[in-house]
């Protein structure tokens, strides 16, 4: 905590929108710190869906997993991190953290087609999704902000398809509410003046 509050300053914005039972948080992903600075910033006992490369090495994988971390195999049906996730939430009742962008991008772009997994874990556990976003990619010393939006509940989906295309109605949603967080909630930097604007 010490370390990430000083050398990763992040304010969060919109507190009041945070579920800490059963539900997915759903965040923008630009670097390896986002789900430190989360969990640091945010008070939370939170499971976070990872690949697997990161738990390669012990020591950072046994660091991780202590941390909630589930290793999952990009690229191919990954049963054993389902059942983990589907476990989270069913019986533990507690936050699961989802990249849904699947890749770290620092762009509006990158809450763009999304992945359909945080829309089929919420769906078959009715669970609320969270979105969240980092307003620009967490560095060293450079001031950053969290904002986390309205719960989306997926129930008012369920009413009107069904396997994919429910899938699909979700993640537009979800796409829909992180784009509207990064456009009205822009990092403005303070703008050093020229010395002919001094004058």
């Amino acid at each position: 905590w010490p370390y990430f509050t000083i050398f990763f300053p992040t304010k969060v914005y919109g507190k009041k929108n945070l579920i800490k039972g059963k539900c997915i948080w759903a965040c923008n992903h630009q670097s390896n710190n986002d789900i430190f600075v989360l969990a640091t910033k945010l008070f939370a006992r939170v499971y976070i869906l990872g690949k697997k490369e990161l738990f390669k090495n012990k020591f950072v994988g046994g660091f991780l997993k202590k941390l909630g971390g589930i290793p999952v195999s990009r690229g191919e049906a990954d049963i054993t991190a389902v059942k983990d996730c589907l476990r989270v939430l069913k019986e533990k009742n507690k936050p699961l953290v989802i990249f849904p962008s699947g890749t770290r991008e620092s762009s509006p772009d990158e809450v763009e087609n999304l992945k359909s997994g945080v829309a089929m874990f919420a769906t078959k556990t009715d669970s609320k999704i969270v979105p969240m976003v980092f307003e620009r990619k967490p560095r060293i010393f450079r001031p950053n902000r969290l904002i986390i939006g309205e719960p989306i509940d997926v129930e008012k989906f369920k009413q009107k398809a069904q396997g994919k295309e429910l899938y699909a109605l979700v993640c537009d949603e979800l796409s829909r509410q992180m784009e509207i967080l990064l456009l009205k909630h822009p990092y403005k930097s303070k703008k050093k003046k020229s010395k002919v604007e001094a004058k």
